[in-house]
C-alpha cells in the first residue's frame, strides 16, 4: 500500500480522506509484508525508470537527513534508505546484454565512476580506495575454473519498507489525510455508482462504502493499491554477523544459467545483508505465480471467466519447488555458510504485476471486482469505462513500487490533475494501455504451468 499519492494529493486538495484495506500501515507489529526491498537504478534499456530511480533516492537520502539518521543506525533500525551498494553478479565470466546496456546507460548519464566491473583493473583500484574493494566479492563458477563476473553498484542497497511506510502514514496524517484502518471500516466494500448526466452510457462514481457499512462520498475515488526465504543468524556468531552486515555485506543479484530438473531456466535471485534482528532474506524473481479462481459475474475482466487472486494469508508459507531449487543452488554458490541449513521461514509474496512490467497510473482498477477491468498493466491513469474522470488507479506495481515510494506521488498527482497534459516523464509509460503487448507469461491464464491452483 502506497501513502505517497495520497499525500501529494492532499496538498493540491485539502482535506482528503485515504481509505486503507487492511491494517498494514499503522496497526500492525510488522506494518508491510517485508521490511526490506532492494534499492537499484540498473535498468537496461529503460532509461525513464533509471532516471525515476534516481529521483527517489534522492528523495531517500533528503527525508534520512530530515530525520537524522545515518547507516550508523543499522542497531537501531532507523534510516529508510541504506546505501549498502549492490553486487550484480553475471550468469557467466562475462558481462551480459542487460548489464552492457545498463553501464551504457550510466555512462550516458555521467554516473559511470559509481560502477565498478570485477574483471576491470582501473575499477578495483578505484573501489579500493573508496574503501568498498571487499564488496566485490569472487564466486568460483560450479565445474570451472573460471569466476562469475560480477559489478558493484554504488549507487544502490535497500530501502526498510516497514519503517518507510510508518513514516509516510505519519507524513501524509500530519498534512491532513485521514486514515481508515482495520478488516472492516478500512476494506472497501464496493464503489457507490450513478448513471452519469454528462456521459449517459457510463456511471459516474459519488464515493465508496466499506465493509462496515460506511458510505464514504467522494468527488473522486484513488485506488493506490498495489516468495522469499529468510535464514537467521545468531548475534553470538560475530563472523557471520559481521560478515553479512550491511557495513559489509552488500545486496546480491544473479541471473542464473543453470537450468532446474525440467530444464528451465531458474531464474534470477537475490539477497539483501542481514537485518538487525538477524535476518537474512533471500528472493526468488523467476516465475510469476498465479491463483486463478472463478471471477464475480459481472467482472468487466476476465481470462476464461476466472481472474488471479492471492492465496490466504496461512497457505503462503510453503514456496513452490522450482523456487526451492532455485534458492538453495544459489545459497551453495553464494551463501556457502547456510548450505545445510534449514529455511527460518518462507513466503510467497503476492503483488500487482503487469503484461508488460511497468506502472499503470490510470483511471482503472484491477484490485476492486465492480472496477476489475484487465490484469495485465500497470498504470496510473483515470479509468476509461467510468464518467467524468471519477475513478484513478495507481496499480501494477510489479516489483517496481518499493524503491520509488518517496517521488510516486508526485508523478501521480500531476497525472491526476493534468492528464496528458501532465509534465511527468513517466505519463506515456503508466498510462492506460490496453494495446500493450503482453509479453511475460500472465497472459497464459487459467490452466498453464504457473497456474497455482493447478500445481
Amino acid at each position: 500500500m502506497d501513502t505517497t499519492p495520497q499525500l501529494m494529493m492532499c496538498k493540491l486538495h485539502p482535506p482528503i480522506t485515504t481509505k486503507l484495506q487492511g491494517t498494514s500501515t499503522v496497526t500492525d507489529p510488522f506494518p508491510c509484508l517485508t521490511k526490506q526491498h532492494q534499492f537499484r537504478a540498473s535498468y537496461g534499456k529503460e532509461i525513464h525508470y533509471q532516471r525515476l530511480a534516481l529521483e527517489s533516492r534522492k528523495a531517500w537520502v533528503s527525508e534520512d537527513e530530515k530525520r537524522e539518521s545515518t547507516e550508523q543506525d543499522d542497531d537501531r533500525n532507523v534510516g529508510l534508505f541504506v546505501n549498502s551498494r549492490m553486487l550484480r553478479i553475471q550468469p557467466s565470466d562475462q558481462l551480459d546484454a542487460l548489464e552492457k546496456e545498463t553501464l551504457a546507460n550510466m555512462q550516458r548519464a555521467g554516473l559511470r565512476d559509481t560502477q565498478f566491473v570485477k574483471s576491470d583493473p582501473a575499477d578495483c583500484k578505484r573501489a579500493e580506495k573508496l574503501g568498498w574493494k571487499d564488496k566485490i566479492l569472487n564466486f568460483h563458477i560450479p565445474e570451472s575454473e573460471s569466476t562469475y563476473e560480477a559489478v558493484l553498484d554504488s549507487l544502490a542497497g535497500f530501502v526498510r519498507c516497514s519503517n518507510a511506510c510508518a513514516q509516510y502514514q505519519k507524513v501524509a496524517a500530519n498534512k491532513g489525510v485521514k486514515f481508515h484502518l482495520g478488516p472492516r471500516q478500512g476494506a472497501v466494500d464496493y464503489l457507490v455508482k450513478v448513471k452519469s448526466d454528462r456521459e449517459p452510457t457510463k456511471d459516474k462514481v459519488t464515493g465508496l462504502k466499506t465493509k462496515d457499512g460506511v458510505i464514504h462520498d467522494a468527488d473522486a475515488v484513488v485506488v493506490a493499491a498495489g516468495s522469499l526465504g529468510t535464514f537467521k543468524i545468531d548475534k553470538s556468531n560475530s563472523e557471520l554477523w559481521d560478515k553479512y552486515s550491511p557495513e559489509r555485506f552488500p545486496v546480491m543479484t544473479w541471473k542464473s544459467t543453470p537450468r532446474d530438473t525440467s530444464g528451465k531456466d531458474t531464474g534470477s535471485i537475490y539477497v539483501l545483508p542481514r537485518t538487525p534482528e538477524g535476518l537474512l532474506k533471500i528472493g526468488y524473481r523467476g516465475i510469476k505465480w498465479t491463483n486463478f479462481q472463478p471471477a464475480p459475474q459481472d467482472s468487466p475482466f476476465t481470462q476464461d471467466g476466472q481472474w488471479s487472486v492471492p492465496l490466504p494469508a496461512k497457505e503462503c508459507s510453503i514456496i513452490p519447488e522450482p523456487a526451492l531449487y532455485a534458492i538453495k543452488q544459489f545459497v551453495s554458490i553464494f551463501l556457502p555458510e547456510f548450505e545445510n541449513t534449514p529455511l527460518f521461514s518462507t513466503k510467497l509474496c503476492w503483488y500487482t504485476d503487469s503484461l508488460d512490467n511497468s506502472s499503470v497510473v490510470s483511471i482503472e482498477s484491477i484490485l476492486i471486482p465492480e472496477i476489475a477491468t484487465d490484469l495485465n498493466f500497470n498504470q496510473i491513469d483515470h479509468v476509461p469505462t467510468y464518467a467524468e474522470r471519477s475513478v484513478f488507479v495507481c496499480t501494477g506495481g510489479s516489483g517496481h513500487g518499493a524503491k520509488f515510494l518517496p517521488v510516486l506521488g508526485k508523478h501521480a498527482a500531476d497525472i491526476f490533475e493534468n492528464g496528458d497534459q501532465s509534465s511527468s516523464c513517466m505519463r506515456s509509460f503508466w498510462r492506460w494501455r490496453p494495446d500493450a503487448p503482453r509479453r511475460n507469461g500472465l497472459e497464459e491464464g487459467p490452466g498453464g504451468p504457473r497456474d497455482l491452483s493447478h500445481q
